[in-house]
């Protein structure tokens, strides 16, 4: 598999949200072209968790699902994966601070279990993943991860397909995905009321 170019803005994403906050958006623009519902596809995702714990895998459960999740496909053999990695946990922790329900599930294309492990331990991935012996049981998740790594994919609660780097066979990328998970939160945010001041530390939350 070939792998992709990451995205090589690091925009500070805490001041992007607020931005977007300024200039609210409709939900309509941001829910546009988004598949159709899968409430299958997220039973999928909560089911077949895991978090890495010293040399093993271990069982993870969401205390409360979030309301939208990003998967993120990736490989400790793909070099653009390493790369992209600090920007999208800069973006899920600004996210997070800000407020938003939303979290990252990692879904590993290395062939080895420990290979996966060790591309989760270097990075210091916070999320959780997709148990790397039940994926292949899992269709509807391996078919969201593209042609080749890196991708990120958003999901909502009903398992609609919000954003992915893959159009079909076309890579459009990673950055537009980004600023649609922005656009998506800064959205949601704003229609809950949240102050815009919210969202002036990235720091990750707890929750």
């Amino acid at each position: 598999m070939r792998a992709h170019g990451s995205t090589s803005r690091r925009p500070r994403f805490a001041a992007a949200l607020a931005g977007l906050l300024a200039g609210f958006v409709s939900p309509a623009a941001v829910a546009a072209d988004v598949s159709a519902s899968d409430p299958g596809l997220r039973d999928s995702i909560a089911r077949h968790l895991v978090r890495p714990e010293g040399a093993r895998f271990v069982p993870f459960r969401w205390e409360r699902e979030p309301d939208i999740v990003a998967l993120y496909f990736g490989a400790d053999w793909c070099g653009p994966c390493h790369v992209f990695v600090p920007t999208l946990r800069e973006v899920r922790d600004a996210l997070r601070a800000a407020g938003a329900d939303t979290e990252v599930v990692y879904v590993s294309l290395d062939t080895r279990e420990a290979d996966m492990r060790r591309y989760m331990r270097l990075q210091d991935m916070p999320w959780p993943a997709i148990d790397h012996r039940r994926l292949r049981t899992l269709p509807a998740i391996r078919a969201l991860g593209g042609t080749a790594p890196p991708n990120l994919v958003l999901i909502d609660r009903d398992g609609r397909v919000l954003a992915s780097g893959w159009d079909g066979r076309g890579y459009t990328g990673l950055q537009p995905v980004l600023d649609a998970w922005m656009q998506r939160s800064a959205t949601s945010l704003a229609g809950e009321g949240r102050p815009v001041d919210a969202l002036s530390s990235p720091k990750g939350s707890s929750r």
